[in-house]
């Protein structure tokens, strides 16, 4: 019975975060209306999904999981603020992907291949912003700069999580990572090209659904228990 409870709460929210983000892109009402409804719905289904946790599972997993609510909730002011202020939204989204950050290292511990997934993806990125000459950044260049350092170790170490431990659970946390690592890229094409309005469609497509993923896994930390204790298929020995 709660597996239908939480899986239909889950459904609704979906729903609902689909519609809103359609109305979002058809521009059929303001969009800080909007966004703040989409935003809202997302932190919302997290905090949903915390209590579910509490409710239906042991209370002690709650302490991680609510790093994860914090970030979805600086993610959602991020949102609402980016739209008349970019330097502040990005600020706040900065502080969201720490949390997120350092949620993934209390389901593993941050290691080696993580930094090194983390920092690949960061150059690969800092060389699309330097020489990708059809961006125009102007004095938003060390913004950009460091955000595109704190995002791509987000993704970086939600890929090591889900390389860690291959789960339906970690590959949702994975790719909630990536469509919120893609949605931002296509953001910068948006903001910094004159490539057409495509990029800002793709943007809206994926970073709710992004945000949707990451706040339906809150309730789904059951895995973080076999990092906890160190299980390794693979070699039957202690993971790092």
């Amino acid at each position: 019975m709660k597996n239908k409870v939480v899986a239909w709460t889950n459904i609704v929210y979906f729903a609902l975060i689909i519609v809103s983000t359609i109305l979002l892109m058809l521009s059929i009402t303001s969009p800080y209306i909007i966004k703040t409804i989409d935003s809202v719905l997302f932190v919302l289904c997290g905090a949903t999904n915390l209590i579910f946790l509490y409710v239906y599972k042991k209370p002690g997993k709650v302490n991680k999981a609510i790093v994860l609510v914090v970030g979805l909730i600086f993610a959602c002011v991020g949102d609402i603020l980016i739209i008349s202020n970019f330097v502040l939204g990005a600020i706040f989204f900065a502080v969201g992907h720490i949390f997120f950050v350092v949620y993934f290292c209390l389901l593993q511990k941050f290691n080696y291949i993580d930094f090194f997934i983390g920092i690949g993806i960061f150059i690969v990125s800092l060389l699309l912003i330097l020489f990708l000459p059809i961006f125009n950044f102007g004095n938003f260049m060390l913004v950009i700069i460091f955000y595109a350092f704190i995002i791509s170790f987000m993704l970086g170490k939600a890929i090591g999580n889900y390389l860690a431990i291959k789960t339906n659970d970690s590959l949702v946390v994975f790719i909630g990572a990536m469509l919120f690592f893609f949605s931002d890229l296509m953001l910068v094409f948006d903001n910094f090209t004159d490539l057409g309005e495509v990029f800002g469609y793709l943007c809206l497509a994926t970073y709710y659904i992004a945000e949707f993923l990451l706040a339906y896994s809150v309730y789904n930390v059951d895995y973080t228990i076999k990092f906890d204790k160190g299980v390794n298929t693979n070699t039957n020995k202690k993971s790092v």
